[in-house]
């Protein structure tokens, strides 16, 4: 998938049934298999979207991956804003050094509204 992803292909394109391929790893027989964590975070740092009101929205991903598949960091990063998403690092006074790079969103840390990342 990564190879795919780096060569262009579009993180939200549709299968012949409509599904995208952030809905499908939602689906049952996805969540069951090992991996789909990483393959998840993958989709959301090229940037995955989710539908709305229906099997493919955001509320529903999250209630399959925290209630019935027992996944709760996955729960957690989409219950983020930027869960998971690639972004820049800007307006870092402390590390100037920083300001610039990529990183991937990891988790919003509440208590002082900032974002743990992971730098690419």
């Amino acid at each position: 998938m990564t190879i795919l992803l780096q060569l262009g292909a579009d993180v939200d394109s549709r299968n012949s049934a409509g599904y995208t391929s952030i809905s499908i790893m939602f689906s049952s027989l996805a969540l069951a298999k090992q991996g789909v964590s990483d393959k998840i975070r993958l989709l959301l740092s090229w940037g995955a979207s989710f539908s709305t009101g229906d099997d493919s929205s955001r509320e529903y991903c999250i209630r399959q991956a925290a209630r019935e598949y027992g996944k709760p960091e996955l729960a957690v990063l989409l219950e983020s804003e930027l869960g998971g998403r690639r972004c820049e690092i800007v307006g870092l006074s402390e590390r100037p050094e920083l300001n610039g790079k990529t990183c991937v969103a990891d988790e919003y840390l509440p208590a002082s509204d900032q974002y743990r990342v992971t730098l690419e």
